[in-house]
């Protein structure tokens, strides 16, 4: 049952160290969660999930899309809002057979819906390569159906740790795991197309949105690092990834206890997961894919990493 009052403290999302997928319990670096290359996990080859770092210090992930050259990740990777704080490049880090293979983007796009705040949708932006994806990358389609509380695939290169400690480094790996969307953004008063669920340790306590979600047994959480990164739904992107939070949505204090393990907001157990959902911005999402000369627009924020304090020139953790 969905409490009435619950959810994310975002003052986090705009400063501070920063995180990503985190695991219910063992080891976030053991080979069930770190992705290897040429990895193919429930039925999707993760070789399309890449990394992402702007001028401006910024840390995100994200998705090649199916026209080869389209890189989807959250607006606030790159804008605080529409038009506003345009990094000069984003370079974008590609899974290879001998480490990461490194590409460089200077021309972006910004969903125009896109205004600053998360909460109201639309918090995605396209990321154009100036040539084609390496041949061993993999381009991913859309889902476009009605909400799903089926399991989902979450993938990023933030963060990590476990529910019971919160993340605790390790930016710069391709994690993934498993969790669900319980509920809409609407019930928070949010627009429709924000996708929330929880981080589950099995105990009532620690369930934030009613699902004890028995049939994933070992659940995942997001954090910043992860911001942009893809949630897979049939095979498609359904989400992509944008806060991390606690319970009361009106409030700016620390995480209340339960259904929190922790009074800080650190994606721990008890606390959720929330997506921009593709459906509503598809069709812009596909008019951006087809590759061709455009003014940029595009910064920061959200679950993204700072503290690239000059530009990668190879694998870097932080």
């Amino acid at each position: 049952m969905l409490r009435s009052i619950f959810l994310l403290t975002l003052v986090s999302l705009f400063s501070g160290p920063l995180r990503a997928i985190v695991v219910a319990s063992g080891n976030p670096n053991s080979s069930s969660v770190v992705v290897a290359y040429n990895q193919i996990v429930g039925g999707v080859n993760l070789n399309g999930v890449v990394e992402l770092a702007t001028s401006g210090g910024i840390g995100c992930s994200g998705s090649l899309l199916s026209d080869g050259y389209s890189i989807l990740t959250a607006g606030h990777c790159v804008t605080s809002s529409y038009g506003s704080s345009v990094p000069s490049y984003v370079d974008v880090y590609f899974p290879g057979p001998s480490g990461s293979v490194e590409y460089t983007a200077t021309t972006y796009y910004v969903d125009p819906g896109w205004t600053g705040d998360s909460t109201q949708g639309n918090d995605l932006a396209i990321v154009r390569l100036s040539q084609a994806a390496p041949s061993s990358a993999v381009g991913y389609s859309l889902y476009t159906g009605i909400f799903t509380n089926s399991p989902i695939l979450l993938a990023g290169y933030g963060q990590t740790g476990t529910g019971t400690t919160g993340a605790t480094g390790g930016f710069g790996t391709l994690r993934q795991g498993h969790n669900r969307y319980d509920i809409d953004g609407s019930a928070e008063g949010w627009a429709a197309n924000m996708l929330l669920g929880d981080f589950d340790n099995g105990t009532t306590a620690n369930n934030a949105l009613g699902s004890t979600d028995s049939d994933i047994p070992d659940e995942v959480d997001l954090g910043w690092g992860d911001s942009g990164g893809p949630s897979f739904y049939d095979g498609k992107i359904i989400g992509v990834h944008d806060l991390t939070g606690c319970e009361s949505l009106n409030s700016s204090g620390p995480c209340t206890v339960p259904p929190s393990v922790s009074t800080v907001n650190d994606s721990y157990f008890g606390q959720v997961f929330v997506d921009t959902g593709v459906a509503a911005g598809a069709s812009w999402i596909e008019s951006e894919e087809v590759p061709e000369p455009a003014s940029c627009s595009l910064v920061l924020l959200g679950l993204a990493v700072a503290g690239f304090s000059m530009r990668r020139t190879g694998r870097r953790t932080s």
